[in-house]
């Protein structure tokens, strides 16, 4: 995998390293250009694999709520967001992520959508983590600790990294730095060394769903 067309090849003691578009690493599809959704995809078809695993508990009549709610939290919720912090959310991989968890949850309960139960209805009985808002968490709190790492990270260098020319026409892929700006501004680095100040804009930027 690289960024520029080329037909150099690499390789190590004389074996050849086979080029390819993506890959996994550490859980996480890896591609250039970065493909978010793809990524996301990969983590809902994981999170119904880890319900289908607990599905006749999660679903059963005689267990109470709360112990389906605690399992839910502790397992399906993890696997799903599992690399969120290194997201850049659009409004389809939210609507993907926050779909997911309706269906999961009106199975829970035993409801159907002819049963004409509202969403706001199904969140106020199971009570459970919401996805979206805790892939966000995670990345606002991923963000402060690059902003607070030392300058030689390559973390932080790779986040302030600018490219020497400009964007190209057309509607720009989303950054992963773009919906913390939306709420912290182009300084966002300098306003995370106020611990404070920092939390006080977290509560915004979940609240408000700027993404």
């Amino acid at each position: 995998m690289t960024n520029f067309s080329g037909t150099a090849s690499l390789s190590i003691s004389g074996k050849p390293i086979e080029e390819v578009n993506e890959f996994v690493y550490l859980g996480q599809l890896v591609s250039f250009p970065r493909d978010h959704y793809t990524e996301i995809k990969r983590r809902v078809q994981a999170g119904w694999n880890a319900y289908r695993k607990y599905k006749h508990f999660l679903t059963a009549p005689t267990i109470a709520m709360k112990l389906k709610r605690r399992l839910f939290n502790m397992v399906i919720v993890p696997t799903m967001i599992y690399s969120a912090e290194t997201w850049a959310l659009t409004k389809q991989a939210k609507t993907r992520l926050a779909t997911t968890q309706r269906r999961m949850e009106r199975r829970m309960i035993g409801v159907q959508l002819l049963d004409h139960r509202s969403n706001e209805w199904l969140r106020g009985v199971i009570k459970v983590v919401n996805i979206v808002k805790a892939a966000r968490r995670w990345k606002w709190q991923r963000a402060w600790k690059v902003a607070t790492m030392s300058g030689e990270r390559w973390a932080k260098r790779i986040t302030e990294w600018r490219p020497p020319s400009a964007r190209g026409r057309g509607r720009p892929h989303r950054r992963w730095r773009d919906t913390i700006c939306k709420t912290a501004g182009a300084n966002w680095m300098l306003m995370a060394q106020d611990v404070h100040s920092w939390n006080n804009l977290g509560e915004a930027y979940l609240r408000n769903d700027c993404d």
